[in-house]
């Protein structure tokens, strides 16, 4: 399975999502796909993604500094939506934008289900 399909997946599978990111450690984009093209498109993907890079290399500094031990996910919320990150390992992360809305559980599962998959193709 394709990187875009596993990301489709987790897009259909997401109730509210808007869109979703694979990144690598430079917060390049690997793969993004979009569940609203007209609301949010692949440009406007790899830019979120690229700054939650920058946070979570922030994030992981700090860890560091305070013996805290390694990150494992986080998330943002905005008044309209709401940003989730799951490091895959490597210096690999993954970004999923939902509604502010959207069951922050449900979101969590259905980002671990795609964080398997890609970790499988990797």
């Amino acid at each position: 399975m394709s990187f875009r399909d596993i990301l489709a997946d987790l897009l259909q599978s997401t109730r509210g999502a808007i869109g979703a990111a694979f990144l690598d450690s430079e917060g390049e984009s690997v793969e993004v796909a979009s569940a609203r093209p007209f609301d949010t498109d692949d440009h406007e993907l790899r830019v979120i993604g690229a700054y939650v890079g920058i946070f979570l290399s922030h994030l992981r500094r700090i860890a560091e500094a305070t013996e805290s031990g390694a990150s494992a996910r986080f998330k943002i919320d905005f008044a309209a939506s709401t940003i989730f990150c799951s490091e895959l390992g490597d210096g690999y992360y993954l970004v999923a934008v939902v509604d502010a809305a959207a069951a922050e559980g449900l979101v969590w599962q259905a980002l671990t289900r795609c964080r398997a998959a890609l970790l499988a193709e990797m």
